[in-house]
């Protein structure tokens, strides 16, 4: 049994039949008795009925597979914390939070409330002023916000969301397929009839042609990786440099008023 083949490096032409293949040999599994496949296990235990194993190589690639979406998962959460701190938003899976939720929007307007309300003369102009810094440091705020998932980290999120749910579900469906494979070879061994043993050959030849086939797809997904690292490595560094830009921003936006309100600050070199 081959799981291998010359196509390793791209997914088999017919993805069709690879996915018949597949479903059938998870079906057939799923009709498997559980006597039957307790009687397996149980020799596979005792060492009188065989256990298939994945190659070595190949299982620590899986591994390896499963603990980069783990990182990425962690580094897209990290990344989103940088552009939104407010727990109300993380709590709803949200990054871009409507203006009236915008913490530098709110800020400017308990200035502008102060300003009205509390102060008067040049303290109410001082903190009308800072009011209106806020409110344009709240527009390049949000404006980072919607283009870190708009535009800045697209591919990561896309890796941890419809990519990671199909490479779990081929992974489990893998083992599956794996476990499969020794039922019906212990079936097929069994067999005391010439039509028992055909049935028995066919089913355990279908089994293997879902396994090699999953096998061959999860092989695709890890000599994709190398190119997957590159392209998540430019969207971190694009999305540093835009970060950098926008806390620069900030700050010259915060001097500017200062300045222009007669204070003498020293600025960062």
């Amino acid at each position: 049994m081959n799981h291998k083949t010359e196509d390793h490096k791209k997914k088999f032409p017919n993805e069709s039949d690879d996915k018949k293949h597949v479903d059938a040999a998870v079906d057939q599994v799923g009709h498997t008795g559980w006597y039957n496949r307790f009687k397996v296990h149980l020799g596979q235990k005792l060492g009188t009925a065989e256990c298939t194993k994945l190659e070595p190589r190949f299982d620590r690639n899986i591994e390896k597979l499963l603990s980069y979406h783990n990182i990425i998962f962690n580094m897209v959460d990290a990344i989103e914390l940088q552009v939104q701190i407010d727990p109300s938003n993380i709590s709803k899976k949200r990054v871009l939070a409507p203006q009236e939720k915008n913490l530098w929007s709110q800020l400017g307007g308990w200035f502008h409330f102060l300003s009205l309300r509390h102060y008067n003369g040049a303290e109410a102009h001082l903190l009308d002023r800072f009011s209106y810094t806020c409110s344009k440091i709240a527009q390049k705020d949000m404006q980072i916000q919607k283009r870190t998932r708009s535009h800045l980290i697209k591919r990561m999120l896309l890796y941890i969301g419809d990519e990671s749910v199909e490479l779990n579900n081929s992974v489990e469906q893998l083992n599956v397929l794996l476990s499969g494979i020794d039922e019906t070879r212990h079936a097929l061994k069994s067999a005391q009839i010439t039509s028992e043993a055909k049935s028995r050959g066919a089913a355990y030849h279908q089994m293997i042609l879902g396994f090699n086939s999953k096998a061959s797809e999860i092989q695709g997904w890890i000599d994709e990786v190398t190119i997957i690292v590159t392209l998540h490595q430019n969207e971190l560094i694009k999305f540093s440099r835009e970060l950098s830009m926008y806390h620069d921003s900030v700050y010259n936006a915060i001097m500017e008023v200062l300045l222009r309100l007669g204070y003498h600050v020293h600025r960062k070199k």
